[in-house]
């Protein structure tokens, strides 16, 4: 079960999504992203996508991550699929079947000021704060999993 991590700056009040850095997810037929939870990643596929969540090829193409990012511009903050997930949704999904990343379905750009100074959640751990430029960006185990 992976477990459920804080971030936030050691200085001042800025705040990241809690998790891992990063959530699952199947689109539907109208190519809305919907999140799969853990431990239930595979049941929500075949919920969404059917019988298709039997072909291989739906699956890569109807799944992928969403990295928590920031804007280190206007500090905005969203989801993007840059393809920087470490984990594979597909290990044991379908026999005989190597895992391995595919790449990410957005660009690496906010979506709010069109910057291209886009970090993800993970990249950011140990960086210094983009809000007050004076604390240190902390990954805080909460002892919680999901």
């Amino acid at each position: 079960m992976p477990r459920i991590n804080e971030y936030r700056c050691s200085k001042c009040d800025l705040s990241l999504p809690k998790g891992w850095g990063y959530q699952f997810y199947v689109e539907n037929d109208e190519g809305k992203r919907i999140p799969c939870f853990h431990p239930r990643e595979r049941y929500d596929v075949k919920q969404v996508l059917g019988e298709r969540a039997s072909l291989l090829e739906v699956v890569r193409e109807r799944t992928g991550f969403n990295s928590h990012c920031t804007c280190l511009d206007c500090l905005h903050q969203f989801e993007a699929d840059l393809g920087e997930s470490g984990w594979s949704p597909y290990e044991g999904y379908i026999d005989d079947y190597k895992p391995r990343l595919k790449q990410g379905k957005d660009k690496r750009e906010c979506p709010k000021c069109k910057s291209k100074s886009v970090k993800t959640e993970l990249e950011m751990v140990g960086e210094q704060c983009p809000k007050c430029k004076e604390g240190i960006i902390e990954e805080i185990r909460t002892g919680r999993i999901s």
